[in-house]
């Protein structure tokens, strides 16, 4: 499709990455903010509603509208300009950070925030304000953005920044796209000495320890992530792999230079040079239906310790960064009712009590995660931020196609919620698939929120933006 062409509607099925929730919607794929604000006028003047969407990598239903419209920025992929002095690009809303990276690498420049996914868009990841594995030492995506372009819902661009319009920078970013549609983004990359990584494995015997190793090298690693075993119990609940990673210094990885090829940094495409990887998920989903995955769990964590006796070792950027992309499909192990991932962001005061309540909660009612990931985090300035001075685990769930089971798991997780939410923890709009709409105060405090809204008044008066996930918050 050209610039010159007209985008056309179409009937899709929309879901959230997970595929669990999601359905019909009418879809539009604008190819210049000209046409995000024909789209807009279009729907108002129908008195309908939008719902924005950059890659569909949000969990549940932050991109989602059933039986409504839905506007797909993904053609919106244009990297306008990218200064090699400052390591700034400037980016329309639909480039990948996969597109960013393979831009500055070159340069030797790598994104200062990224995912476990290089699918993610920038309009997303400023939308949710996503974290990485350096969340405690460099912060959320939000503070990688030098200034943004928004296409109000009336058809206004407004270009915000720290000094520009503060608050609409602060609320828009973290906003899950409920105040505009980001048009053109001015990213921030960080210099990069080496095309690759030092990595330690370590194995954690249990939560606990897990947590000391996260305060005992916060103040030293460069990135800090552990696998958790879920399945684990009695002294070993809570048991796992922590990977550390370190950037290198100037000149200390002469070797390391020619992995800024593109190329190089790539996740491989298969298994010991032999297997494609896309092959690899129906083992995966055999593992999932067959109640296998303790097993499988039990095996990874012995595995550690070979790996914990041979770090530390080099592994690119993009091999440490984007593990969810090392199998093509992975999620549709899932189906047939797909997935949920339930993060509650937790103060470090009340982390490990109240993780260690969530795991035998878990392993009490059967919902035991397949997967579960720990990492530290700290606050940030953004207005519906989920950031805390502690810690998050994400615990994936596969629903089951029983709808009974699939609404006691839903119930289950709000049970959980409530237990994070008298902690005074939060939640990540990317990820959640379950908060109900007295949640939404809880989360962010009231005050944050009755701002929010206000700001939701004055950007969005006819109440264009909504999405399966702002119907069910309630905002």
């Amino acid at each position: 499709m050209t610039t010159m062409e007209a985008p056309v509607w179409r009937d899709e099925d929309v879901r959230g990455f997970g595929m669990a929730v999601g359905g019909r919607a009418r879809v539009l794929r604008p190819t210049n903010s000209e046409q995000v604000a024909a789209a807009f006028a279009e729907v108002r003047a129908a008195g309908g509603s939008i719902a924005l969407r950059g890659a569909g990598c949000s969990y549940g239903d932050a991109a989602t509208a059933v039986g409504g419209s839905v506007l797909d920025l993904s053609a919106m992929n244009r990297i306008h300009d990218f200064d090699p002095a400052t390591g700034i690009a400037v980016c329309e809303p639909g480039v990948t950070v996969r597109d960013l990276w393979r831009r500055s690498i070159g340069y030797g420049y790598w994104p200062k925030v990224v995912s476990g996914t290089m699918a993610v868009s920038m309009g997303g990841a400023a939308s949710m304000n996503i974290h990485g594995k350096n969340n405690f030492a460099l912060g959320s995506f939000g503070e990688c953005v030098e200034w943004f372009d928004l296409m109000l819902p009336r058809g206004e661009s407004v270009r915000c920044s720290r000094e520009s319009d503060p608050e609409l920078f602060h609320a828009a970013i973290s906003g899950f796209g409920m105040l505009g549609c980001f048009t053109r983004l001015a990213i921030r990359t960080k210099r990069v000495h080496s095309g690759r990584l030092r990595v330690w494995g370590i194995v954690a015997k249990d939560l606990a320890h897990n947590l000391q190793i996260l305060e005992d090298l916060r103040g030293k690693a460069d990135y800090l992530v552990s696998w958790l075993d879920l399945h684990g119990k009695g002294a070993g609940l809570g048991r796992g792999l922590m990977h550390r990673a370190d950037q290198m210094q100037p000149g200390e990885d002469p070797e390391g230079l020619r992995f800024f090829e593109p190329a190089l940094q790539d996740v491989p495409t298969t298994l010991f040079g032999v297997v494609p990887k896309g092959w690899l998920w129906p083992g995966m989903w055999c593992a999932v239906h067959m109640r296998q995955v303790a097993l499988v769990n039990w095996l990874k964590f012995r595995a550690g310790y070979r790996e914990e006796r041979q770090s530390p070792y080099l592994q690119t950027h993009g091999a440490f960064h984007f593990l969810l992309d090392y199998v093509p499909r992975w999620h549709w192990m899932t189906r047939p009712g797909g997935l949920i991932q339930f993060q509650p962001f937790v103060p470090a005061a009340q982390g490990e009590r109240v993780l260690r309540t969530l795991i035998e909660r878990c392993q009490q009612t059967g919902f035991v995660p397949y997967l579960g990931v720990l990492k530290r985090h700290r606050p940030d300035p953004f207005l519906m931020t989920h950031a805390v001075d502690g810690y998050s685990l994400a615990m994936d769930f596969a629903v089951s196609a029983n709808q009974k089971r699939r609404q006691a798991l839903w119930r289950f997780c709000q049970e959980l919620a409530d237990l994070v939410l008298e902690a005074g923890g939060r939640f990540y709009y990317a990820k959640d698939a379950v908060l109900l709409q007295s949640s939404f105060g809880r989360v962010h405090g009231e005050p944050a929120a009755a701002r929010f809204r206000a700001l939701k008044q004055r950007c969005d008066p006819d109440r264009i933006l909504q999405t399966d996930l702002s119907r069910r918050l309630g905002v």
